[in-house]
């Protein structure tokens, strides 16, 4: 049977289709792992049928699944006040019937893009995800819910292949993913299998008249063109065109999962993080399959940016074919510089200064010295019980084989040492390579040197010919604090 609309004051009704749509939801539910047992959850509500067949659908389902819902509606400002203040009674009234505390807030979209220079619908997303997960905060909540339905995801797959978007693009939206700005709850995409026409024969059978989706007038003049021409075309190709994007996309989520997990196991031991960003050795990643040198430099990227949602296939490429030219800097998106030397790809937020060289200066004992991004305190001591200290801005040398004519320098052509343990002599260069410090750097490491021989490479090695024994009567103590280079902003 079906029912007539009416106020969201009178009963819901089910019918044999509301029954069935719920329960195809939970099994979707299930098999995709969407939603926990017992989740908090904060349902985003604009008032079209999309997020109000949601809305009902998940309150229906929240006995059988424990679940603790907030509902959450965000006003843009962009439609009239008569418009905007309509949507916000109908939601309350519907919040009411399903006995649902609702939270509701507003910014001024207009604004906000103008200040920020966005488009439109950019800078109604970021405030309105600002307040979601703001309200997940408030609540408690794990995740955000989201209406979007079978035919978002083949609109969203359309928009990612017009645009030239990578494997990862073209694989669509996920059941349940991650913030995508900054920290944030995850985000719970139940009726991604359920098409928009359902969704609207929903609301009409549980007796429930939805608003006009006020996200319509967000669409970007492209997405209008992929909803309104080229769906329709290709349906006549394909009248299950959206389910057969569904399944490309599927299958392209999947590869991506795979390749994915693989770089982050990757990632860990073959980049370098620092206070300036993130460095990956050069040749090793031009070395690597392309699949996988992309994923380490959105990794990179991420962890310099804390977000990837600027960052398209087209700047990762760009990247990867500057490996194979000239060192130089190149701009991406939010201030982030990608710097290509020698030997290393530094990715970081603002743009990288290149250390200045170290004047040579006398080392006190004791005494402190600043060198470049280093302070160094130095004392005479009684030698410690445990000869080694596993801190590399911490050293301690025999000041008898030391002796009291110690400096401080940067590096110089032919620079050699014997490294602690290593039982021969090795080049300073092949010390600080191998310790992945970026050509940009090298000067800016400080040599703690003994005549002129390296005693010391802050934040490396000693020299075993200075290193303590049992026999050492006195110790020289050192001790490095230092701000890494940081990006010049």
């Amino acid at each position: 049977m079906s029912a007539k609309p009416s106020s969201t004051t009178t009963p819901l009704v089910s019918t044999r289709f509301t029954t069935s749509v719920e329960r195809r939801v939970l099994a979707y539910i299930g098999k995709h792992r969407v939603i926990a047992e017992g989740e908090k959850i904060v349902v985003a509500v604009s008032g079209g049928p999309d997020s109000t067949a949601l809305l009902i659908i998940l309150s229906r389902l929240a006995s059988k699944l424990r679940l603790d819902i907030t509902v959450a509606h965000f006003n843009h400002q962009l439609r009239t006040e008569e418009e905007a203040a309509a949507d916000l009674n109908f939601l309350q009234s519907l919040a009411a019937s399903l006995g649902l505390p609702l939270a509701q807030s507003n910014g001024d979209v207009r604004a906000y893009a103008s200040e920020h220079h966005l488009s439109i619908e950019d800078a109604a997303r970021r405030l309105r995800y600002a307040f979601l997960s703001a309200q997940s905060s408030i609540v408690g909540a794990s995740a955000v819910v989201l209406g979007h339905t079978l035919d978002d995801q083949a609109e969203t797959v359309l928009l990612h292949l017009i645009r030239g978007a990578g494997l990862s693009g073209i694989s669509g939206m996920s059941p349940r993913a991650p913030w995508p700005f900054d920290a944030g709850p995850e985000l719970i995409r139940p009726l991604l299998f359920l098409q928009r026409e359902e969704t609207e024969r929903y609301c009409r059978e549980v007796g429930v008249m939805p608003r006009s989706d006020p996200t319509n007038d967000l669409l970007t003049a492209t997405r209008n063109q992929v909803r309104h021409e080229l769906m329709p075309v290709l349906r006549r190709l394909n009248p299950r065109i959206e389910e057969a994007l569904a399944r490309f996309a599927h299958a392209a989520g999947a590869d991506v999962e795979y390749l994915d997990d693989l770089a982050a196991q990757r990632f860990t031991g073959f980049a370098t993080s620092h206070g300036s960003g993130v460095t990956l050795p050069r040749r090793a990643l031009a070395a690597l399959p392309r699949p996988l040198a992309s994923r380490l430099i959105r990794l990179a990227f991420t962890q310099a940016h804390q977000s990837t949602a600027d960052l398209e296939s087209t700047h990762i490429a760009a990247l990867l074919d500057a490996l194979k030219r000239r060192p130089g800097s190149h701009s991406l998106p939010g201030g982030v510089t990608a710097t290509i030397d020698q030997t290393s790809l530094i990715i970081a937020k603002g743009r990288l200064t290149t250390a200045g060289r170290i004047e040579p200066a006398v080392l006190r004992v004791p005494g402190r010295i600043v060198v470049g991004a280093y302070a160094v305190q130095v004392r005479l001591e009684r030698p410690p019980s445990i000869l080694k200290t596993d801190d590399p801005l911490e050293a301690y040398l025999d000041a008898d084989k030391a002796g009291a004519n110690l400096t401080v320098r940067s590096r110089c052509p032919g620079d050699r040492l014997r490294p602690l343990g290593l039982g021969g002599e090795k080049k300073l260069q092949d010390v600080l390579i191998d310790a992945k410090v970026p050509a940009r750097e090298r000067d800016g490491v400080p040599l703690v040197c003994a005549g002129d021989q390296i005693a010391w490479v802050v934040g490396h090695c000693i020299d075993e010919r200075f290193a303590l024994d049992t026999a050492s009567r006195r110790a020289i103590h050192l001790l490095a604090n230092v701000a890494y280079l940081t990006p010049d902003t």
